[in-house]
């Protein structure tokens, strides 16, 4: 039916159980049902703990969401001293759900960075912190977090300020800062406790974060932080925070004049923080392309593989470039020195194999004629049929001193490979310069941040005389492994020779679940949506206006989850329905899914003593990315999630015959109103309507639908009726909880 367009990325039902589950337990508390005119005593602090386990805490189980609800809740009582609690009970609920649970894990970069949640959570934010009289621990906090992370990304490794921008635009900073931090009851009593601790964790969170690459640093560090409260309130006396009721007031105009007429400090504040984190809402490969010729070589498409666990890294990067292959070289920065064993070839066949088996799927059915009893057990599934390759190139470079260092080189299969070192990009430029190869315009501007990080440069280039010896024009995939913290793919040198949008296909290989972007959304395609025949026709172009679509709406700066599924050998069914043979074990480990098979023989390849599993979880993002959407690097994370998921839309084929029986005249009535769920559906997923598709032919068992049946005879009607606007709804509760914060005013005893 046409209400399955609505989809959400985060179950609001699980708010729903987190929020009923607080309350439920705060009344078993005090033994008797919180009534709503009490709302005042307790409705903010439920609100605000759903919120945060709902926004922060992700899980596929309502129980796991339970779970969180009655650790949050059992923390204010359980953990207490001098009537105070010890711990935030939100970001104790969460820590301690990730530790008892390997179902859960934290979705910071869900939120993306759209400029209305930014101004909706810092506005309400800065009205509860303002009148809770804790600004000081939220500025503190969130002044020395930027703070830092501006010193470190645009001062010393000389990132753009967008860059910048981007790694403070986030909704979990924001809610961190505002809810949580600031909590009255977990927060040291004496201001200048309160600003000491806040720095505090701002400092060691930074740390972990920019050089541990630890990741959700301060809820963690938040929790590890609390036993200090006490003594910091030991040390500094002051008077303990209580908070009070009073009467709901529900004059919106007085308490907004109230709020703007707090001392000018606190408003000053307020603006300085606003200004600070409101930003506007904002293929190539993760290397570029150097040549003899003019440096026109351009990236548009380009697939990897990559395969993570722990902090064991394996890339293996496809090649489909077509020309003189001694004109041509490669350039992707890697975290570490690779030796020659780190370094290896692999069949082109395996990114077919992927592409084949995990791309969009076409579903068809077949509706049975209701006046005839017969039974259609007749199903076809056609794929994508439009195949993602990349167009990537080699160029050749000759060996130089230009203030680069040669770290190590190698000769493997096809290909002459260098690691280099460089101190400044300048220096790295002059050596390719010297060599006879132009860089792409811009590229120096983001080499000098990767420099200054200390990562190192894979370099490639053809050997002539071994691929001499090789069958065929093509160049053979290049795969590498490396241990590093850093789970990454560099996008944004990739840039620097890309035209507009680009697009990459990542194949994803870990033993836990699926993997999501940390610092960007990572968005679920809509699914499972049943659309027109017609588009059997040509559902390239109907995916290709689909994701357009999608990623235009939903903000650009996101990847797009094309398919999950847990490919184990142990696992039978790996797909639903199959558009192509599942990759095998051997497809598998040349993948660089090294854990499937053991050399008993070799141990070289052995990382530790529970190394080998027989559990591979299979994740295909798509980004499509360009400068100004994406201003940091891919980052990434492994999470618990082993939902499966593929990108599947379902045509039905009309029932034939004659329909003259009672059944068949409703059946022509329901195929009528389905026909006009599907062209809506269309609309919704491409943009387009039925005008805007060339229709080139009808299926034969069209012409046993009546005329009013047809597509082209619902197209019309459909013109005028009105459209769902989701922003109407955020709007909604936009103002109801700004009203609704305005109609309680809770103050300090003196």
């Amino acid at each position: 039916m046409l209400m399955q367009r609505l989809s959400f990325a985060l179950d609001p039902r699980y708010f729903q159980v987190i929020f009923q589950a607080i309350y439920a337990f705060d009344s078993i508390r005090t033994k008797r049902f919180l009534r709503p005119a009490e709302f005042d005593r307790w409705g903010f602090s439920v609100l605000i703990s759903a919120m945060s386990l709902c926004l922060l805490l992700k899980t596929n189980d309502w129980y796991i969401s339970l779970l969180a609800a009655f650790l949050t809740v059992v923390s204010k009582y359980v953990f207490r001293f001098n009537k105070k609690h010890v711990f935030n009970p939100s970001a104790f609920g969460i820590v301690a759900t990730l530790l008892l649970t390997k179902d859960a894990w934290l979705s910071p970069g869900q939120w993306g960075s759209n400029a209305v949640i930014f101004f909706f959570v810092v506005t309400l934010g800065t009205i509860v912190v303002t009148r809770v009289q804790k600004l000081d621990v939220s500025l503190a906090f969130l002044l020395t977090f930027i703070g830092l992370l501006y010193w470190r990304q645009v001062y010393v490794l000389g990132w753009p300020m967008d860059h910048f921008i981007h790694s403070v635009s986030t909704g979990s900073l924001l809610l961190f800062t505002f809810f949580m931090i600031s909590d009255p009851r977990t927060a040291p009593n004496h201001p200048v406790a309160r600003i000491v601790w806040a720095i505090l964790i701002a400092v060691i969170s930074f740390y972990l974060a920019a050089f541990k690459w630890k990741y959700n640093t301060i809820i963690w560090v938040l929790v590890a932080a609390a036993p200090l409260v006490p003594l910091l309130d030991k040390i500094f006396k002051a008077k303990e925070f209580h908070w009070t009721s009073s009467i709901i007031q529900f004059n919106f105009t007085n308490k907004l004049k109230n709020i703007v007429m707090k001392p000018i400090m606190k408003k000053g504040a307020a603006i300085i923080i606003l200004a600070a984190m409101i930003s506007n809402e904002a293929a190539a490969f993760c290397g570029f392309y150097v040549s003899k010729a003019d440096g026109t070589l351009k990236n548009k498409t380009s697939q990897v593989i990559l395969v993570r666990d722990g902090n064991r890294n394996v890339i293996t990067m496809y090649n489909d470039f077509k020309g003189n292959l001694k004109d041509f070289a490669m350039v992707v920065p890697v975290p570490v020195v690779l030796e020659k064993k780190d370094i290896k070839v692999v069949e082109q066949s395996i990114f077919n194999t992927l592409n084949e088996y995990s791309k969009p799927r076409l579903v068809e059915y077949y509706d049975q004629n209701p006046c005839i009893q017969m039974f259609y057990d007749k199903a076809e599934t056609k794929s994508l049929n439009e195949v993602v390759v990349s167009n990537m190139g080699i160029s050749r470079f000759k060996e130089k001193d230009s203030g680069v260092k040669i770290e190590a080189k190698y000769i493997v299969g096809e290909y002459d490979i260098l690691i280099l070192s460089a101190k400044e990009s300048s220096g790295l430029k002059t050596w390719l310069d010297e060599n006879g190869y132009k860089i792409p315009a811009g590229a120096e501007e983001v080499l000098e941040p990767y420099i200054k990080s200390n990562l190192k440069f894979f370099v490639v280039k053809v050997n002539e005389a071994e691929k001499k010896k090789l069958p065929g024009k093509f160049l053979r995939p290049i795969q590498i492994s490396f241990s590093s913290p850093k789970f990454m793919l560099p996008i944004r040198l990739g840039m620097a020779n890309a035209d507009g949008d680009q697009d990459m296909i990542v194949y994803a290989f870990t033993k836990k679940g699926r993997i999501e972007t940390t610092n960007y959304r990572t968005l679920s395609l809509p699914t499972g949506k049943n659309i027109p025949l017609f588009v059997k026709n040509n559902f390239g172009n109907f995916y290709a206006n689909l994701f357009q679509n999608q990623w235009n709406k939903e903000g650009k700066a996101l990847a797009m989850l094309e398919y999950a599924w847990d490919v184990s050998p142990k696992n039978f069914v790996k797909c639903d329905p199959c558009v192509a043979t599942a990759p095998s074990v051997q497809d598998l480990v040349q993948a660089g899914v090294w854990w499937l098979k053991r050399d008993w023989t070799n141990y070289d390849d052995v990382y530790g003593d529970d190394d080998y599993s027989d559990n591979v979880y299979f994740t295909r993002l798509h980004v499509r990315y360009n400068r100004r959407s994406f201003p940091q690097d891919l980052m990434f994370q492994v999470t618990p999630n082993k939902d499966n998921y593929q990108a599947r839309y379902v045509v039905t084929h009309p029932a034939t015959g004659d329909f003259n029986c009672d059944a068949g005249k409703k059946y022509l009535k329901e195929l009528k109103e389905r026909r006009s769920d599907e062209l809506e559906m269309l609309t919704y997923l491409t943009g387009k309507d039925y005008s805007d598709w060339d229709v080139v032919s009808e299926q034969p068992d069209e012409k046993y639908v009546p005329a009013d049946a047809s597509y082209a005879a619902i197209a019309p009607s459909l013109e005028n009726k009105p459209q769902r606007n989701k922003g109407v709804l955020a709007a909604t509760l936009g103002v109801m909880g700004l009203i609704l914060l305005g109609g309680f005013r809770r103050t300090n005893k003196k």
